[in-house]
């Protein structure tokens, strides 16, 4: 500090005075200096010499220049000061170059005497590209030389039209405009070189700015609108083709990689729009692809949204140039065959090539008037031209190409919004293009399936959203060509996820769209959403959470679209106008459809097959990730909230308490907004509450169907949403099962065992098997019955039912049964009637030896098999109230069991032992529930005896067992035991039957 002041004190005394020239001089030959500290040094001193007027006439020139030249300096490079006598440690150009920006405002806003030599030299300084970095503080210092010298402007015009080395307003002007590109460059740029309040304030909070992903392309927009705004206020032939050069001219000033190259593309081509010379036009836009590196994605991008603004007034100039560009490149399939062959030909620089003429015509197309543009379109579709830019193999060529597809769609759909509607003709083959160019590579692996990959994937599917969207409505085998190849995504992994969630946002956008644009009337559109909703099942039901996550997703924003189709403001209580009961929908969503008669919009609720979805989603209600659980109810309320909104059939009587169903839709709603505010919420009372609304707003119909298809609910891989399902299915059963006809109890048993067999959790398959209790208990249980021992009679004979991995999933229900306090009585009765009935083998059945009695009586010798396994379960597995109901029925099932025995010896006889082995083991079940032990010991002694003699005996000994045991029942068994003697004899064994009937 005190150098400094010493330093200050010698400026100001007159002895240094005389001696002006001399310093100059000497500072001067310093201006070389690379060291930074000597730089630093020599930027304060400057400023100093500033303030005391010693910067006069072209001296003093080149020390600004000096000060702007170091306001430009990067952050690249760290020096260290180390032959400096006075140790000041490390700078970096970081430092320095905030030195010079301070002593240069200094310059402006404090010295007056520096004003003549600042202006009009700072204009100068605009356009260099070795003080780009400076643009910043160059233009904030000419702002405040004119905002004090505002007064003379005529006279700061007159001084800058003096000197020939001043920039022209033209090129000054091409210039700045192009320098605004970077929106966070450092000193606010922007904020400096505009004087434009709308777009100052959209640049002013730079950290806010950040927050949008689109805010750079947002910018370039707001650019060229204003430039365009600025070239129609001029309107002076002279003028444009002046500043056109000027822009021409300044292509030096930027590398190619560079950005404002890429915006320089675009201002060029807003003018070009505006000059009515085709001469001047055509030799511009050559130039301008001269001067382009298409091999830069932005610059390649730069040039061809150029192009597109030319074509706005250009087209035919545009188009032409284009096919001059395509037919001379020689992409014969023999010369791409020789590249791989001949390193004479570059691959990346033909799919460069082939990128940016796809994109110029892209661009061409949205641009171009929508008065003319059909027939360009119908030409570069229909000659198959497009096809020519399909070969290509890098994906950002790849990217490029897609996007030209896509351009080409929205020019369709904006000619459309404009009144000039008309059909894109071989839209499926484009659609067709945009799939091969989606595709990985033959050799391209799923892990090398990048970043890049990715990006290509979800441009291709928000380019057939586009297509999708034109005229004509796409084809059955269209639509399901193009699903083939997407649903597939819901299966990516979930990283990088800043890439994967915006294409399975495309891709859910695709789902939709295909819902919105398909179908001619209501019946048509709900059979596309159940035909994609079938689709994507696979996802709703997967193990893996975020594939779950992104498919209700997906079905939910389905559900959302669908409703703004069939929805229309009618109410199924007869209301009119607004009412409480119909959420309104905003009309404009629903383009012409509001005009049309609600029957040929509006689907009928049949339509819907509620049923089925509902038990689809329901047990995502359960799911272990909360988001599932949220958008799984949601997705429940959208279907119950269409289906009540839907019209009913005239003469329908399906039996809909409304009232009811809409208190019940307000409940689940009710559930849906404490899922959204509170996620702490208990996930099993939110469960029971939809279960309970579900089960109210389902029709009887719909309750059938969705019981019928609970088996995949059932066998959920998530444990947590199985047991849901299973949860619903007794809660419907329970409160709803009076309403079930027989067929419809056959058909839920059928499923529920389906499920309960696949199942092999231990656990779950329990559960299963109690919800088939909770429907025999509270339906008709004879029919439950009979379809267990079916299932079973099927498994003996088409299983090793002893080798099955987990059990016997009969046997388990066996026991469930067994154990059941209610159940228990009414399954060993059941089976007792099963025992008394006359097993028939299929081929008498055939030949109608049976006929001659009721078939009541005849029972298929599987089930009959089946039915002493059951016993034999019942016997072992019952526990308590198995033992108990065995009690109680002792009477008959010793009869029964006894019969059994009788026939099977008979058919042991004939050389049959299996059936004898069965029923012995039943029996001497039967003793252990009962504890006669006795009883047990000749069973397994003479049991398996086929002498006549000694079969006699045996029945006698157990006559004799229940005679001393239970006195009370040797009368009531007392024909059962006497016909069991006389069947002994093999050749009596057939006509078993007919004798039991006749003593009956």
């Amino acid at each position: 500090m005190q150098a400094k002041g010493r330093t200050l004190e010698c400026w100001s005394s007159e002895a240094w005075h005389s001696k002006r020239p001399l310093l100059l001089e000497a500072v001067k030959s310093l201006l070389d200096e690379q060291n930074l500290a000597v730089q630093k040094a020599i930027s304060e001193l400057i400023v100093v010499m500033a303030s005391h007027c010693y910067l006069i006439g072209p001296s003093g020139e080149l020390f600004v220049e000096y000060l702007v030249r170091h306001c430009a300096l990067s952050d690249q490079k760290k020096y260290v000061n180390e032959s400096s006598k006075v140790k000041i440690g490390a700078f970096c150009p970081t430092e320095l170059r905030a030195i010079c920006e301070k002593g240069l405002l200094l310059l402006t806003i404090t010295i007056p005497e520096m004003q003549h030599i600042l202006w009009p030299l700072l204009l100068k300084m605009i356009i260099p590209r070795a003080y780009t970095s400076a643009a910043a503080t160059v233009c904030r210092c000419i702002s405040e030389l004119c905002r004090h010298r505002s007064s003379s402007s005529n006279v700061m015009l007159s001084e800058c039209k003096a000197r020939d080395d001043i920039p022209n307003p033209e090129e000054l002007f091409a210039r700045l405009v192009v320098l605004l590109h970077d929106p966070l460059a450092r000193e606010q740029q922007a904020t400096q070189i505009l004087m434009i309040p709308k777009m100052k304030a959209y640049v002013s909070d730079t950290e806010d700015l950040k927050l949008d992903p689109s805010y750079q392309e947002t910018w370039d927009d707001m650019i060229i609108n204003f430039l365009a705004e600025s070239l129609d206020v001029v309107q002076e032939t002279d003028w444009l083709i002046s500043l056109g050069n000027a822009f021409t001219e300044q292509y030096v000033l930027y590398t190619p990689d560079d950005d404002h190259s890429a915006l320089l593309h675009r201002c060029l081509g807003i003018l070009l729009q505006k000059v009515a010379d085709r001469n001047y036009v055509c030799d511009k836009i050559d130039w301008m692809y001269k001067q382009a590196n298409i091999a830069i994605p932005t610059n390649r991008l730069g040039l061809a949204k150029a192009m597109g603004l030319v074509a706005a007034s250009h087209l035919d100039a545009v188009l032409e140039m284009l096919k001059g560009i395509l037919d001379n490149i020689g992409q014969s399939l023999f010369q791409r065959l020789l590249s791989f062959f001949s390193n004479s030909y570059r691959m990346e620089e033909s799919d460069d090539i082939h990128a940016a003429l796809a994109l110029m015509y892209g661009y061409a197309a949205k641009y171009a008037p929508s008065t003319v543009i059909e027939a360009r379109i119908d030409a570069l579709v229909g000659t198959n031209m497009l096809s020519r830019l399909l070969h290509v193999r890098h994906h950002t060529a790849k990217q490029a190409v897609i996007t030209a597809i896509d351009l080409l769609g929205r020019a369709v759909i904006n000619a459309a919004e404009n009144g000039a509607s008309f059909p894109l003709k071989k839209r499926d083959q484009l659609l067709d293009y945009i799939l091969t160019l989606m595709g990985r590579e033959e050799n391209d692996s799923f892990a090398d399936s990048s970043i890049e990959l990715l990006h290509t994937q979800a441009l291709a599917l928000s380019a057939c959203t586009t297509l999708v969207t034109v005229e004509p409505k796409l084809t059955i085998e269209t639509r399901n060509h193009v699903m083939k190849a997407t649903l597939g995504f819901f299966a990516l992994p979930n990283d990088p996820i800043d890439v994967v969630n915006p294409l399975i946002d495309n891709l859910i956008t695709l789902l939709c769209a295909i819902l919105l644009t398909s179908g001619e009337d209501g019946r048509s559109r709900a059979d596309q959403l159940l035909h994609i909703l079938r689709q994507i099942d696979q996802y709703v039901s997967s193990p893996i959470e975020y594939q779950r996550r992104r498919s209700c997703l997906a079905v939910y924003e389905m559900l959302l679209k669908f409703r703004t189709l069939c929805v229309i403001g009618y109410c199924a209580l007869g209301c009119h106008g607004s009412c409480t009961h119909i959420k309104q929908i905003d009309r404009a969503v629903l383009g012409n459809f509001s005009n049309l008669p609600s029957a040929y919009v509006l689907p009928s609720r049949e339509a819907l097959c509620l049923g089925n979805r509902v038990i689809m989603y329901l047990p995502r209600c359960a799911d272990t990730d909360s988001e599932v659980r949220k958008i799984s109810a949601q997705i429940l309320d959208q279907l119950f909230s269409i289906s009540l909104s839907l019209p009913r059939p005239v003469g329908s009587s399906s039996g809909i308490d409304l009232e009811l169903s809409y208190g019940a839709l307000s409940s689940l709603e009710d559930v849906i907004a404490i899922l959204r505010s509170d996620a702490s919420i208990d996930p099993s009372e939110v469960f029971n509450r939809i279960v309970s609304s579900v089960c109210i707003l389902l029709t009887k119909d719909e309750l059938v169907a969705t019981l019928h298809s609970c088996t995949t609910a059932i066998c959920d891989r998530t444990k947590q949403s199985a047991e849901g399902a299973i949860q619903a299915v007794i809660e419907f059963v329970t409160k709803r099962g009076n309403e079930l006809s027989e067929t419809d109890v056959s058909r839920t048993t059928q499923s529920l065992l389906s499920a309960a067999v696949h199942i092999t959790d231990k656990h779950l398959r329990l559960e299963t098997l109690g919800a088939i209790s909770c429907l025999a208990e509270n339906t008709n249980s004879k029919i439950v019955f009979n379809e267990v021992l079916a299932t079973a009679g099927k498994d003996i004979v088409t299983k090793d039912i002893s080798r099955l991995r987990g059990g016997w999933p009969m046997q388990d229900a066996f026991h469930a049964f067994s154990q059941h306090a209610v159940l228990s009585f009414l399954f060993l009765e059941h089976l007792i009637s099963a025992l008394n009935q006359t097993p028939f083998i299929k081929g008498d059945m055939e030949k109608g030896d049976y006929s001659s009695h009721s078939a009541d009586t005849w029972i298929d010798d599987d089930i009959l098999q089946a039915a002493i396994l059951a016993l034999t379960a019942f016997f072992r597995g019952g526990g308590k109230v198995g033992k108990k109901a065995v009690e109680k029925s002792y009477a008959p099932v010793l009869a029964a069991l006894t019969l059994q025995l009788g026939s099977c010896h008979g058919l042991a006889s004939s050389g049959q032992h299996e059936p004898l082995r069965a029923i012995l083991t039943s029996f001497q079940a039967f003793c252990e529930c009962v504890g006669d032990l006795e009883m047990r010991k000749i069973l397994a002694r003479d049991g398996e005896q086929n002498d006549k003699e000694k079969w006699i005996n045996l029945i006698g000994d157990v006559a004799g067992c229940v005679s001393i045991k239970r006195p009370k029942e040797v009368v009531v068994n007392g024909q059962e035991l006497y016909l069991s003697s006389n069947l002994c004899s093999p050749s009596c064994a057939r006509n078993s039957c007919h004798v039991r009937s006749c003593l009956a």
